[in-house]
């Protein structure tokens, strides 16, 4: 198995025993991406990790932006 492969399986086991689908995580990603839009010039899609640990979740948002808005523009 390749290392691309494991690391995908192992995030779909993680994100199957948090009850967060592939749909449920492209669902918030949109989301995130609508609302940070607003913000700043994106130049990537955001990604998303969810961690579990002790009955927290550690939440992970990551994206690329060209520039911030004016929030006068807002």
């Amino acid at each position: 198995m390749k290392k691309e492969d494991a690391l995908r399986l192992k995030r779909v086991i993680e994100s199957d025993r948090m009850s967060v689908t592939a749909e449920s995580a492209q669902i918030i990603i949109n989301d995130l991406e609508g609302v940070l839009a607003d913000y700043f010039c994106l130049d990537s899609k955001p990604s998303l990790k969810i961690t579990s640990k002790n009955g927290k979740y550690s939440v992970e948002i990551s994206f690329l932006a060209t520039a911030l808005k004016s929030f006068l523009s807002l």
